[in-house]
């Protein structure tokens, strides 16, 4: 009947069966997080706090909790095994590390 096997305790939903097959569509540096489930989301979200100054400030217009957001960027930088972004410090903006710029000139390649 040629239905995909799924390993055992993993996800059922075709959507998640086809998850390995798109990461390997993807460029390589974007790999790791688009194994995980989210990890298109998360990517996207990085660009878009990417263009603010802080967190807080993307939060508040992204509509999104603002410890939400830190949260998926460390899971992001831990699956991408990089610092993507130099967090805000007094009087200094958030920056993008010359590693997270690569991530967001990976992610303008992809196609999703």
């Amino acid at each position: 009947h040629h239905i995909p096997i799924r390993s055992r305790g993993g996800p059922s939903h075709q959507r998640h069966l086809r998850a390995t097959d798109e990461a390997m569509a993807a460029p390589a540096i974007l790999r790791p997080a688009l194994r995980e489930i989210g990890g298109w989301q998360r990517l996207h979200r990085f660009t878009a706090v990417s263009r603010y100054d802080t967190f807080r400030a993307a939060a508040a217009v992204l509509g999104r909790n603002q410890g939400t957001l830190e949260a998926q960027m460390r899971l992001l930088e831990r699956e991408l095994g990089g610092r993507l972004l130099i967090r805000a410090e007094r009087g200094q903006p958030m920056m993008l590390t010359a590693f997270g710029a690569e991530v967001i000139s990976a992610i303008g390649r992809a196609k999703p």
